[in-house]
């Protein structure tokens, strides 16, 4: 009785068992289908979003790419209107000119512009080209008329709705207003063909083997697509009445979507109406709008559903049945290296935030101290350009009036000696301020170079430098340069020697020492290989400063050229000077380089181009400029009345007339009421309400040909980009003196632009 419960027991169990692997394997089994599903689902869902996204990309680029190609027509047809001689021949109905003008531009545009008209101011086409096959214009006219009409009430550029021209094509209209003289003689046309623009940018464009794109005006109207006998036709209306057993509810819907919106994407059910019997299809489609004139038109994308789907279900049922072949082989094997996997990538996910975590920490702490740098030079340079500036307009009357007083005092009397040595002072204060400049970085790519002859300032420094020094140290000066010339800012390198002399004495001042200066000039092969590698020049100018100071340890010396850091003790230096001492080195494509021993000295090493050149003279020795009297009147404007005041008297002293305004809307409405009454304007560019670049942009609209001189307490890059713009003619850095204003009325007077 025992045994044989027993054995009832152990089959109990073993169906028990069986059942529970059994419903495992089916539940396993189900999961594993419906995540196959649901991947399936998400890919094609995915697939179709970035494929929406792709089409709408493309509807988008398109779009653009209408808007350009009407842009350029506009253009091409507007530089034909401002054409002077063409205008001329248009007035004085010159039709054998006119004729040649509209072969030069129709054979330039191609077969992009299927013909151009003109129209006189009285609204009338008095002549196309080619010319129609019949003499009479009234089929054109009654095409262009509306538009005309708009075009003559505006005097303005126009471009008219999308419309059939006498031969039947469809065409866009540009209208541009011709002048001669500021006078309105009439009116030029340009039918641009729509079947070129179509051709060359919308059916190049595919989507999948069937899709194509279209467009349509925001009346519904089809204006290109694939299919001919739908152009011109009403999207929806026009197709029921050819199709009325047609389904065109979701069609409907889309297009009202496309009118209600700039873009989108949707799924629906339409046709394909390149087939010669459509067959109701599921579609993607992506539309934007292209923005013509003041019309738009809507640009679709369409790609068949089926095209993006078959192929993901066919993947599917492949992938489904291999699952089913090999999941019963391979589930506990699974199990286990999911296991396995999934501790080890949580492993590898922390180790990756622990590195990421202290990259991000060390990284932060950089930025932090570089954004502590960056705070302290802005602050730096703000408070420099300010005083700067302050300093040019209070030195501008200075220099302004002892030059008058130079000319109305004889040289011989002890005034005109007195009146000398304030000018005099004025200029080195000048000089001064550009120092300053320099230090705040402020006159960055606007310096002025010239070829300087680096013995000459080398030597001048040195005497400037000599009384300072305490008679512990002497001076060693060894030149075989042979008068070499470098393409220089000579205030800019006067700075860069005086910092070095500086540093030397700073590192000698508690001991004897030398100063040792050389000058000499070096091949290519024996300056520095990283600074050669990158430069075409043959010979370089070397300009060496030692000392036998305390010297620097080499973590010092990696870090001697960095913002702030300095050596000296306490309240003894900036850690500015080196810095400063770098750019402009740079700038002036040289090198600097860096050799110390503790308590044996440094030697400091700057290599600059030699140039072959003469080196300039003075500015006011090579002033020479003709009389300026006859000319028209002079435009100037500045806000401070004390400097403009000074800046006229000393123009005037030169012959010319000059109009003064302390208002710089005020001086642009003055030159709005004549603007050819002023060949020159001479204006500041720190103003309020409009800045200086900013009224010359104004005025160069006004008046292309006058000149803008610019006249400023700092060149900054927006004055370099003005420059390069030609909307600045030239500019001179405060303080100015009329001499310097007279010479460069006659440069912009001489260039020829």
């Amino acid at each position: 009785m025992t045994t044989l419960y027993a054995k009832i027991v152990m089959i109990v169990k073993r169906i028990f068992t069986g059942k529970i692997i059994l419903y495992a394997i089916l539940a396993f089994l189900f999961v594993l289908t419906v995540m196959a599903y649901t991947t399936y689902d998400n890919n094609r869902n995915e697939i179709i979003d970035q494929q929406h996204q792709h089409l709408l990309t493309i509807s988008r680029s398109t779009c653009r790419s209408l808007e350009i190609y009407v842009g350029e027509k506009v253009d091409c047809l507007k530089i034909l209107a401002l054409n002077d001689r063409f205008a001329f021949a248009m007035k004085n109905e010159n039709r054998l000119a006119l004729q040649s003008y509209f072969c030069a531009y129709l054979e330039a545009q191609k077969e992009d512009v299927r013909r151009v008209y003109e129209i006189n101011k009285a609204g009338k086409i008095v002549y196309q080209h080619p010319e129609p096959t019949t003499p009479s214009f009234s089929n054109s006219y009654a095409v262009l008329s509306k538009d005309i009409e708009r075009v003559l009430a505006e005097k303005s550029t126009y471009i008219g709705r999308a419309k059939k021209d006498e031969d039947g094509q469809y065409v866009i209209n540009i209208f541009e207003p011709v002048f001669y003289d500021r006078e309105f003689i009439g009116i030029i046309v340009g039918a641009v063909s729509l079947n070129m623009m179509y051709e060359k940018l919308v059916k190049p464009v595919k989507a999948g083997k069937e899709g194509y794109a279209m467009v349509k005006d925001r009346d519904g109207i089809i204006l290109m697509h694939p299919a001919e006998d739908q152009i011109g036709i009403d999207v929806i209306a026009t197709r029921k009445e050819r199709h009325p057993d047609f389904e065109f509810h979701e069609l409907e819907s889309l297009i009202e979507q496309q009118f209600a919106n700039e873009e989108g994407t949707t799924i629906y059910h339409s046709y394909w109406w390149t087939d010669k019997k459509p067959q109701k299809t599921k579609k993607l489609n992506a539309f934007s709008r292209a923005y013509i004139g003041e019309e738009f038109w809507i640009v679709a994308m369409a790609l068949s559903y089926n095209e993006l789907e078959g192929p993901i279900r066919q993947h599917l049922v492949k992938i489904v049945q291999v699952a089913f072949v090999i999941i019963l082989i391979i589930s506990v094997a699974i199990f286990i290296i999911l296991k396995i996997q999934k501790n080890k990538e949580a492993l590898e996910v922390e180790t990756k935030y622990l590195k990421e975590l202290n990259a991000t920490t060390e990284e932060l702490r950089k930025k932090d101290l570089q954004l502590q740098h960056s705070q302290k030079l802005q602050a730096l340079g703000t408070l420099t350009g300010g005083i700067a500036h302050e300093f040019n307009n209070l030195l501008t009357p200075i220099l302004g009036y002892t030059e008058i007083l130079k000319k109305s005092v004889a040289i011989d009397s002890k005034d005109y000696e007195y009146i000398n040595e304030i000018y005099d002072a004025s200029r080195k204060a000048k000089n001064i301020i550009e120092q300053i400049l320099v230090f705040s970085r402020l006159d960055r790519n606007t310096t002025k170079y010239e070829p300087i002859q680096v013995s000459l300032l080398v030597e001048e420094t040195l005497n400037l430098i000599r009384p300072t020094l305490t008679s512990n140290i002497k001076i060693s000066y060894e030149d075989s340069s042979d008068g070499s010339c470098i393409m220089a800012n000579q205030v800019q390198i006067h700075q860069v020697l005086l910092n070095l002399y500086n540093n030397a004495f700073h590192a000698m001042k508690d001991a004897e020492g030398v100063l040792k200066v050389t000058l000499s000039t070096v091949k290519r092969n024996e300056a520095p290989e990283n600074y050669t590698s990158a430069s075409e020049t043959e010979e370089y100018v070397q300009i060496t400063v030692s000392d036998s100071g305390y010297g620097m340890s080499a973590e010092a010396v990696t870090r001697i050229f960095e913002p702030f850091f300095t050596t000296k003790g306490l309240g003894e230096g900036t850690g500015l000077g080196l810095f400063v001492v770098q750019g402009i080195v740079r700038n002036h494509k040289g090198l600097i380089t860096v050799e110390s021993v503790v308590d044996k000295g440094s030697t400091f090493k700057v290599y600059f181009p030699k140039v072959q050149g003469t080196p300039s003279v003075a500015e006011e020795e090579k002033i020479e400029f003709k009389k300026l009297k006859g000319l028209k009147p002079v435009l100037m404007v500045d806000d401070n009345p004390k400097v403009l005041k000074v800046m006229k008297k000393g123009l005037e002293d030169f012959g010319l007339e000059v109009l003064a305004e302390t208002n710089s809307v005020e001086a642009l409405n003055i030159f709005k009421q004549d603007p050819s009454r002023f060949e020159v304007v001479i204006t500041d560019q720190a103003m309020p309400d409009l800045r200086g670049v900013e009224l010359a942009e104004r005025l160069k609209k006004l008046n292309p040909r006058v000149k803008i001189i610019l006249v400023t307490g700092y060149a900054d890059e927006k004055v370099a980009e003005y420059m390069k713009r030609m909307i600045i003619d030239y500019y001179l850095n405060k303080p100015v003196i009329g001499k310097q204003m007279a010479k460069a009325v006659c440069d912009v007077l001489e260039k020829d632009y």
